[in-house]
């Protein structure tokens, strides 16, 4: 039986098909259908060639919620608030970027003069108000409610999110407002915040539910679509959906909690990174994911996965819920590059994405990309691209490339050279955002590089970062799918407790942590074999910020658990801000349960031993200013312990690694290429 992990990017569909016995894997790539996912899903399920009855699982990350943020094509949705607080969604956090401090012209890319997920109009008020001690001030108006309901069905909205101040503290408004929309709109979907997740922030409780509704008609939709044409192929087990926080849920839960989602892909690969750095004997690890449209980097600190409690999917859009804490740019083998007003030479954010794609690809593209730019330099060639399955045309490549040269009065390989050393150094700047400038040392780090672009930027990143090694894995190009057949079961859930840890009632915190177990054991189908986690979050009395994440002890929270407990959070709070504040009061904010349950997905088997690895061939690149004759090796023909020494091309059907002179490569027996390199 087979474990099937499917993976969507913004170029390419990833597949991976897993031996449940053996661990063996078996990968295959297939175009992204940007117009309806499911169609590459299913065209990749079709493609490893399984049938369907010998397929126990189906795992699946997509990037459908996501793509409706970033280029703002969700639902019309409606939003019902607490008078007073129509313009909080507008507002965020009334924070500026760094790098617009100083600029006038800013505006806020979510507010009412850009891109709302809500536009005013339909941001809706009525009165009601409940206090932050959970008391009723102020009864729900539910006459005012209904023709609020009633005026937002009228303008065609697709969903309703129903956001009240204070609601953290007690719900039932919003539990009112709910079954209002329901008499009201029978079938139209709707949120709660409270339901969506109940913190007691009011800006990341409404952006996270705001979110979740603008996306969630078309992931349900979506993944109602995916299902139904998996059991038209003859499949009768479960899909399970990768989420943010990187374990898998049964669709059939996911559809419900679509903010959760939002960066499953992405999640796969440090899942898979996880492992893969474990097997190898590294485990602190920079990840970088270098796909298509993208470039992700992560960390994993021992062995694990750093998370965040607040994930930002772009400049104050917040997604108040636990996700790996993924950086994404916009740079990956699909960025365009481009020349702007002042003459400098950019990459991206914009993607030639599947359709038409690079112009190499030969399906009509031709705008100058990443890819392109590798051909152009010869480190992509016909043979070394889809193992020379697929078509890849240099003089279209170069034709793209030519003119952008020209305007920088440039030849076509130095401005490639250029558009290289440009998408380099915005990687580099994403790698050190999740590690130099949180405090994490590169050079207590390997980096871990996959996507099927990683292998070619990976050396030249970890040595510009300092890393003490490059890790790539068995099969870089489809890793974050095999990821995705590596996850267990995940529930996250969690109970707003606003209170000075020395003034909670005794039993209140074992009395939340009950409840929140017990919901996620439901969650997850009451099995026997769920292990819990729990956790607290909070801040020093005074503090604007948490301390997410801190451990809170077994068992009953008495007079000793709880001194442990805030020995935990000083903890904590060293370790993530770098000091503690022993005398100060610590007040909670946020219980937490991680409810999981492991699906056991075994490792391959290790590879035989080989010799040091012999060179297939040659290929003429442009390199540091200069055409060189460069050694070519087939990935496949190498054994345990091999060593490749650079320059050198290491080749297979869907990634390159290039190695520069100094840098060499050992094959690991678990068939991870490990890259170190002396002094140049």
């Amino acid at each position: 039986m087979y474990r099937i992990g499917i993976d969507v990017g913004g170029t390419f569909t990833d597949c991976v098909a897993v031996d449940e016995d053996t661990g063996e894997v078996r990968t295959c790539k297939v175009p992204t259908t940007p117009a309806d996912q499911s169609d590459g899903f299913v065209a990749g399920v079709e493609a490893l060639g399984i049938p369907m009855d010998e397929i126990s699982l189906v795992l699946h990350g997509c990037t459908v919620g996501l793509n409706a943020v970033l280029t703002r094509t969700g639902c019309r949705i409606g939003v019902v608030t607490t008078d007073g607080f129509r313009d909080v969604l507008a507002m965020g956090r009334g924070q500026r970027p760094g790098s617009d401090q100083f600029n006038p012209r800013w505006q806020r890319e979510f507010g009412d003069a850009r891109r709302p997920f809500a536009p005013r109009h339909l941001r809706r008020t009525v009165a009601g108000r409940i206090d932050r001690d959970g008391r009723e001030v102020v009864p729900l108006d539910e006459a005012g409610l209904e023709r609020e309901v009633r005026f937002l069905v009228e303008q065609g909205v697709e969903a309703i999110v129903v956001c009240f101040v204070n609601a953290y503290a007690d719900d039932k408004h919003e539990r009112q407002a709910a079954r209002i929309v329901a008499d009201v709109a029978p079938g139209l979907p709707c949120w709660t915040s409270t339901a969506v997740h109940p913190c007691f922030k009011e800006y990341p409780r409404f952006s996270t539910a705001a979110v979740n509704t603008y996306v969630g008609p078309l992931v349900q939709r979506y993944l109602d679509r995916a299902q139904q044409r998996l059991a038209a192929m003859g499949y009768d087990g479960p899909l399970m959906v990768m989420q943010s926080n990187g374990g898998v849920l049964p669709a059939t839960t996911a559809r419900d909690r679509p903010a959760y989602t939002l960066q499953s892909g992405p999640s796969g690969g440090v899942i898979s990174s996880q492992r893969g750095g474990g097997r190898v004997g590294a485990g602190n690890l920079i990840t970088l994911d270098i796909g298509g449209t993208s470039a992700d980097c992560a960390i994993v600190a021992d062995g694990t996965p750093v998370l965040t409690t607040e994930l930002e999917l772009e400049h104050d859009v917040v997604i108040a819920l636990p996700a790996l804490d993924v950086h994404s740019i916009g740079t990956g083998g699909g960025s365009v590059a481009w020349v702007d007003a002042r003459g400098a030479l950019r990459v991206g954010p914009h993607s030639a994405g599947a359709d038409p794609g690079p112009a190499c690809y030969g399906r009509g593209g031709t705008d100058a990309t990443v890819t392109d730019a590798l051909a152009v330099l010869g480190v992509l060639g016909p043979a070394q691209f889809m193992g020379g399955a697929a078509t890849f045309d240099i003089a279209a490549a170069q034709a793209a490339v030519a003119p952008l040269g020209e305007r920088l009065g440039l030849d076509a390989p130095a401005a490639a050279q250029g558009i290289v050393d440009v998408a380099t150094a915005a990687m580099v700047e994403a790698a050190r955002e999740v590690s130099v400038y949180n405090g994490v040392d590169p050079r207590r780090f390997a980096l871990y590089a996959y996507g099927s672009a990683g292998p070619v930027f990976a050396a030249r990143i970890g040595r510009a970062l300092g890393c003490e090694s490059v890790i790539v894995p068995p099969q870089p190009g489809e890793e974050s799918a095999y990821g995705l057949a590596l996850a267990d079961l995940r529930c996250d859930v969690g109970e707003p407790v606003v209170k000075e840890l020395g003034a909670l009632p005794a039993g209140a915190l074992d009395d939340a942590y009950a409840r929140l177990s017990d919901d996620a054991r439901r969650t997850l189908g009451a099995r026997e074999d769920v292990e819990v986690t729990r956790w607290l979050d909070g801040r020093y009395q005074g503090q604007t910020w948490e301390t997410p994440g801190v451990p809170v002890p077994d068992g009953d929270l008495d007079v000793p658990a709880m001194a442990r407990l805030r020995t935990n959070f000083d903890d904590t709070h060293r370790r993530t801000w770098g000091y503690a504040v022993a005398h100060a009061d610590v007040k909670a904010t946020m219980a937490r349960v991680t409810a999981t349950v492991a699906l056991g997905t075994p490792d391959p088997p290790d590879l035989g031993a080989g010799g040091d690895a012999a060179g297939s061939g040659s290929a003429r690149i442009f390199r540091d200013g200069a055409w060189r004759d460069t050694p070519i090796v087939d990935r496949s023909t190498l054994g345990a312990g091999a060593r490749v020494t650079g320059p050198a091309l290491v080749v297979q059907p869907t990634a390159t690694t290039v190695l520069d002179d100094g840098e060499t490569a050992e094959v690991r027996p678990t068939g991870h290429l490990v890259i170190t390199w002396g002094q140049r």
